[in-house]
Parts: structure tokens; sequence; C-alpha cells
């Protein structure tokens, strides 16, 4: 696979970006590692009106293996205490905008036991492509995840 990998992104278009009861706060943009596979992406603080800071969401921009295959465009993670209420869902359609001005389908993965990521990714209406083996080369191997979901999502 040819590797489209960027090192740096423009700034943050547009916003407030909010859907339900959760808005993203822009913390930063981190630069992509070529030479690894990395690309560069936004990160997110998820807030929740009546929570507060309960996540964040990361939108990656780039073509690597790494990428379209294991890691995926769109990565989020929901503290314990606050999963269960939706708000992965949320933020994703808060960032739907911004994915938008980048691409009309991203990938997005899930390890295949993660029964709370896979709800919310069908629930985004994103159709399963293929579950494959997670290569030992892989960042997401090193992570633990020895397997993947990867599914498309037009935003």
């Amino acid at each position: 696979m040819t590797a489209a990998c960027p090192t740096d992104l423009p700034p943050v278009p547009g916003g407030p970006f909010s859907f339900g009861e959760v808005t993203l706060r822009f913390v930063r943009t981190v630069p992509g590692l070529p030479a690894l596979g990395l690309v560069p992406y936004y990160h997110f603080r998820i807030i929740a009106w009546e929570d507060g800071d309960v996540g964040h969401i990361n939108f990656r921009v780039g073509e690597t293996e790494h990428v379209v295959k294991y890691a995926g465009h769109v990565g989020y993670e929901i503290a314990e205490n606050f999963r269960g209420h939706g708000y992965a869902f949320q933020a994703c359609r808060a960032l739907a905008p911004l994915v938008r001005s980048f691409y009309a389908v991203v990938i997005i993965t899930s390890d295949p036991d993660n029964q709370g990521s896979i709800r919310t990714i069908e629930k985004l209406g994103a159709e399963l492509v293929e579950e494959i083996e997670v290569p030992r080369h892989d960042p997401q191997y090193e992570r633990g995840s020895r397997r993947k979901r990867r599914y498309a999502w037009r935003v």
C-alpha cells in the first residue's frame, strides 16, 4: 500500500463541534511520523454538559497501512466511569463536519471484544468491512490488540 502521510495539519476549521450533550474542545494537532506510518492528527477532549471531561477523540489524517487497517481515522476513549452514556457516539457525530472536510468515507476500527465500541460504530451506520489480524510490527499490537474489526463510515 502506498503511504500517504502528511506531517502537519492545517488549523482546525470552524467549530464549535457539538452534538447532543457533548462539545469537543480542541487541544492540539500532533505531527505525523512517516517513518513509523503514523499520520498527524487532531486531538480533542470530549466535554459532556453534565459530567464535564469524559474522554478524548482523535481524527487522523492520512492513508498509511497503520491507519486504514489497524488504527482507523477516528479513535476515541471514554473514561470507564462515563461509559454507556452514548458519549463516544455523540463525539463522533460532533466531529463529523471536520472529518467530512477531508474525506467522504473513513475507517474506524475496534477490537472484536470491545462491544461498547462496536455498538457505537454500528450506531453511526458504519459498515463492517472485515476482521483482520494485527501484525507484530504495528503499534496496535504493542498495545495488546491481536485482531481488528474494520468499518467504513460514510460521514
